[in-house]
């Protein structure tokens, strides 16, 4: 149990890292309301840069630390995210044609990862991590509706669907981000 809390407490310093993430994830989103037509053109290049943000970020966190919950998991998303990302900056006219796959299959990976990380923090038995899972699960399935019906939808409904799947993706880093923080101020009022 102690090797346990010791991996907790290392997840538990880049909570802040989570946050961030999650509020430029939904940031996103809105932008992507806001600015529909244009939003098309410019998603390829925001999503790459913002793809390649976040292998980053998954990478540092799933490798700074000797022992950590979920790193399996951190260290499979963050080689993706970068290697993708790295793709798509490196190709932004394939990138506007295949976005909705690539963005489909993003978001599909994050739905994944999220409930495979609340189904380790269980252990912990803490609050809310039913809402991580609940919001890994409508990614997912916003993230299926993107990849069956990318064309069938046109443009503005997988803008819709990506702008949806954004906001989402948003608020579940952002709750994971929270939670994390619950975890670090509980583990330190427990002198750990």
């Amino acid at each position: 149990m102690a090797a346990l809390m010791e991996q907790f407490k290392s997840l538990t310093r880049y909570w802040w890292a989570m946050l961030l993430l999650g509020v430029a994830t939904f940031i996103l989103g809105i932008l992507i309301f806001v600015y529909p037509g244009e939003s098309y053109i410019g998603m390829a290049a925001l999503f790459a840069v913002l793809m390649l943000l976040s292998g980053i970020v998954q990478l540092v966190i799933a490798f700074t630390e000797k022992y950590m919950v979920g790193r399996g998991w951190s260290a499979v998303l963050g080689v993706l995210e970068v290697l993708l990302g790295i793709m798509l900056i490196a190709s932004p006219g394939v990138t506007a044609v295949m976005l909705p796959i690539v963005l489909g299959i993003w978001l599909l990976f994050r739905g994944i990862g999220l409930i495979g990380i609340a189904s380790e923090m269980n252990h912990f038995n803490v609050p809310g991590m039913g809402w991580t899972i609940a919001l890994g699960i409508l990614l997912i399935i916003g993230s299926l509706l993107v990849l069956f019906q990318p064309l069938l939808f046109g443009m503005t409904a997988v803008v819709v669907l990506v702008g949806i799947a954004f906001l989402v993706a948003g608020v579940s880093i952002t709750v994971f981000a929270f939670q994390l923080f619950g975890i670090k101020n509980k583990l330190k009022s427990l002198n750990l």
